[in-house]
């Protein structure tokens, strides 16, 4: 069943996920940046999804990376290959889940990222250190790393 409150909730601000198809050796998997709008935003979303009675998902919308944001991890100073979606699925399952369940799928176009609270919490205090300045880090998403880079 939808849960209402998170099927309010309006994108605010720019997120940035991507990942090296060039040099993979540095920052393997994953690597997202976010504007403060966003990182507020994103914050908010947790909070509606933490208290949903129900499994909820929300759509984000990703905003291709710039040069200057490819700048912060350099990777082959800046001119590394990459790819990036143009959505990512947020979904916070509840049911029948570990508070650790980390889940990661990339189609074509879209990616999933299934979590359960614990995660879901560890996601939501990453993109706001984002909003701090804090980055060059990566948390493990099952098989993969999701890397977290500060804003220029």
């Amino acid at each position: 069943m939808p849960d209402e409150n998170v099927n309010k909730w309006k994108q605010k601000g720019h997120l940035y996920l991507w990942h090296y198809i060039d040099n993979t050796r540095n920052y393997p998997g994953w690597n997202l940046t976010a504007d403060k709008t966003f990182c507020d935003s994103f914050a908010d979303l947790i909070q509606r999804m933490l208290v949903a009675q129900y499994n909820c998902q929300q759509p984000l919308m990703i905003t291709l990376p710039t040069k200057k944001i490819l700048g912060v991890p350099n990777n082959q100073g800046g001119q590394a290959g990459w790819k990036s979606p143009k959505t990512i699925v947020l979904k916070h399952l509840k049911d029948k889940i570990a508070d650790d369940y980390f889940f990661f799928e990339e189609s074509e176009n879209t990616a999933i990222l299934a979590v359960g609270r614990q995660n879901l919490e560890l996601l939501k205090g990453c993109v706001l250190k984002i909003s701090e300045g804090k980055g060059d880090y990566s948390i493990e998403i099952g098989s993969t790393q999701l890397w977290f880079w500060w804003m220029l």
